[in-house]
């Protein structure tokens, strides 16, 4: 079985108009990824559903029952209290100039040895910058190539680029 860790902004995306990360998502389901994220991604949906209301074309009360019901079943959801102090601080660390509200994902990222999916171009310039020496992020495009059959060196390989 193969494991991905989600950003909040992903799961964003496919809740709104991204066809593209609605198709990834289900060919992930379909090729039995367990896909994993921090309990703070659906804190961090909640509090923000209003904009997300805004741009989804989902009706309002379908959109909470897919956030507060549907989610905890499809995702694989941490507590980052799980993950030792030495990792959320350096997590804490590497992601103080990007977005620090992103480091459970990160923290989670470098616990579980696993890539994270993400569409911040900070976190995935960070984590390139470091030769992904404490984690791995990938853009759409590199969970594509994994998904075809591709090894994760070549996604890592073309988000150094």
């Amino acid at each position: 079985m193969n494991h991905i860790i989600v950003d909040t902004n992903i799961v964003f995306s496919s809740l709104t108009r991204s066809k593209r990360i609605q198709n990834t998502l289900t060919k992930l389901h379909r090729n039995n990824y367990t896909i994993h994220a921090p309990r703070e991604l659906l804190e961090e949906l909640k509090e923000h559903i209003d904009k997300l209301q805004k741009h989804s074309p989902l009706q309002p009360t379908l959109l909470r029952t897919i956030i507060e019901e549907v989610l905890p079943r499809l995702l694989t959801l941490h507590s980052t209290a799980e993950i030792p102090g030495e990792v959320r601080e350096k997590a804490k660390e590497l992601v103080r100039g990007v977005d620090p509200d992103d480091w459970p994902f990160i923290a989670l990222a470098m616990h579980l040895k696993i890539p994270l999916w993400t569409g911040d171009k900070g976190i995935l310039e960070q984590a390139a910058k470091t030769g992904f020496k404490h984690f791995v992020a990938i853009d759409t495009e590199g969970v594509e190539l994994l998904l075809n059959g591709e090894p994760l060196e070549k996604a890592k390989e073309r988000m150094k680029e």
